[in-house]
């Protein structure tokens, strides 16, 4: 199986997860569970996980580049709970197809659910992710003072 990283657009991430992290750590062959798993399309997929734990959940408490400064001094304590959580949400990103698709309407018989922007996001990430990520010390998620 060939290594295959993230493209131009996330290679700036301090901790990253390639399709050999996942194969190795998580049991994943993404050349095998990607739809036309192509080096393109799993890097594409790889952005895909990158973009859920960084852009939802590690940036949007704070600071790019402030989370980038405590990533990078605290490497050693950071880096695993970071790739476990990347791994986690590429595990459940294969299990339940690209949920990230789904925009929040629902067909039902009396007509149609529209779903909150928050329900869609809270369903597009691994529910233990947050447990994952929330325990690091220092605290990655934390946005406060």
């Amino acid at each position: 199986m060939e290594k295959v990283e993230v493209s131009n657009f996330y290679e700036d991430l301090p901790v990253k997860i390639t399709s050999e992290d996942c194969e190795k750590y998580g049991g994943l062959d993404l050349y095998r569970d990607i739809v036309g798993d192509s080096n393109e399309k799993i890097s594409t997929f790889l952005d895909t996980v990158h973009s859920h734990i960084y852009d939802f959940l590690i940036y949007s408490t704070g600071d790019r580049k402030i989370k980038n400064d405590i990533i990078e001094k605290f490497i050693e304590e950071l880096e695993k709970p970071i790739k476990r959580a990347l791994i986690v949400q590429a595990q459940y990103l294969i299990s339940n197809n690209n949920i990230e698709l789904f925009n929040g309407v629902v067909k039902t018989v009396n007509g149609v659910d529209v779903k909150d922007t928050a329900d869609i996001i809270q369903k597009v990430l691994a529910p233990t992710i947050i447990n994952i990520l929330g325990s690091t010390k220092p605290n990655i998620l934390f946005a406060g003072r």
